[in-house]
């Protein structure tokens, strides 16, 4: 069994906490292999129906390939070091904002009278954009083979 912990990284939530456990997972079987929801669903004891469901998101954002039939299952749809953090989470949560004003003005009291601090959570935005998009699921891969041969 792997032993892919249960990441606790600001606040992730169980669908990108899922979606992490998952892609790493099938990063490390052999190319040409395929995983299965169900594998993965008794092997890390996530809820079959949400894995599903984010299985599914992931797909649909183009990070997994799906294989229908009795020999089926998932696999990645690009290299690991192709496959960002930030598109992981857009596909799981879609497009995040640190600050509700920065997706829709309507949200903030001041945006009629200037606000003062709006530029730097902007700035802030950007970076953490930035941040998540410099990382990539290899890295993750990595880290997690490091743990496993610590344990060996």
């Amino acid at each position: 069994m792997s032993s892919i912990r249960r990441w606790v990284i600001l606040r992730l939530n169980k669908d990108l906490e899922y979606a992490l456990i998952s892609l790493v997972e099938i990063a490390r079987i052999p190319s040409g292999h395929l995983m299965t929801a169900r594998q993965l669903s008794e092997e890390f004891e996530i809820p079959f129906k949400l894995l599903a469901r984010v299985l599914q998101k992931l797909k649909t954002g183009g990070l997994l390939l799906s294989v229908k039939g009795a020999n089926g299952g998932y696999c990645l749809a690009k290299a690991a070091d192709e496959i960002r953090l930030g598109s992981i989470m857009k596909a799981v949560r879609g497009d995040e904002y640190i600050a509700d004003c920065l997706n829709d003005a309507a949200h903030c009291a001041q945006n009629d009278c200037g606000c003062t601090i709006k530029p730097l959570i902007q700035k802030l935005q950007d970076k953490w954009v930035s941040f998540v998009e410099s990382i990539t699921l290899k890295e993750f891969v990595w880290a997690e083979l490091r743990e496993d041969s610590k344990e060996e």
